[in-house]
């Protein structure tokens, strides 16, 4: 048991505790103590782990020792890693910003093509497409905007991406009553063995069969044809 005595307490002592480490007999014995991590284990219960004597003497000339080749990476001196690194990291912000900008712009600009594959299916218009290029925000934003340019009717898209299938259906206002986007999207999801789903107006779906997303996208008036 380790105790610590409180002259002012009733019971003689602040705390008495089962010992879970190697005993010393002198703080001093402990020499340098670096403190390495702090998670909780268990509700109101916190762990600290910590290293003493050599073991932290190493932590620290490792971590001088990284220090040093990271400044000579960036090609800095050591007082100046943590100004390099945070401009660095700006920039990184920025282009990526700049490339989703651009990614969006590309999307888009397929706004024109996509619209003269329109479709009529009992009188509802109806886009169904692979696109290339784009992203999910992309295919998204792709959607959103081919249903205001149809005013009513139906949008479906997908694309192939890292050996995966996204597709994303929408479906303008006055049509949810009749034609249910997340239904739509579960049965061509089922297609490229996958699934989704979604609101009546927006859903989104993945699988895993890229060579059959053409051919489930095809079928997407056969789909409405018995809703309206």
């Amino acid at each position: 048991m380790v105790t610590i005595p409180d002259e002012r307490s009733p019971i003689g002592f602040y705390s008495k505790e089962l010992c879970g480490g190697t005993h010393v007999r002198r703080s001093g014995d402990i020499g340098v103590l670096k403190i390495i991590s702090e998670q909780s284990i268990a509700a109101g219960v916190r762990r600290v782990e910590a290293l003493t004597g050599t073991g932290a003497l190493e932590h620290y000339q490792r971590a001088a020792q990284l220090l040093t080749q990271i400044a000579s990476q960036l090609n800095v001196g050591e007082d100046a890693v943590l100004a390099t690194v945070e401009k660095l990291s700006q920039t990184a912000r920025q282009l990526g910003k700049q490339l989703e900008a651009q990614k969006m712009k590309g999307a888009l600009s397929q706004l024109d093509e996509l619209v003269s594959k329109v479709q009529i299916v009992k009188g509802v218009k109806v886009i169904a497409a692979v696109v290339a290029d784009v992203d999910r925000e992309g295919l998204r934003q792709l959607v959103d905007s081919l249903r205001q340019r149809l005013g009513s009717g139906v949008v479906a898209l997908g694309m192939a991406e890292d050996g995966k299938v996204a597709l994303i259906t929408g479906v303008t206002k006055d049509l949810t009553e009749k034609i249910h986007a997340g239904k739509l999207i579960k049965e061509l999801a089922k297609r490229v063995g996958g699934t989704g789903g979604g609101r009546p107006d927006l859903a989104e779906a993945g699988g895993k069969d890229t060579s059959a997303l053409k051919s489930a996208l095809q079928t997407l008036p056969s789909l409405i044809e018995p809703l309206v």
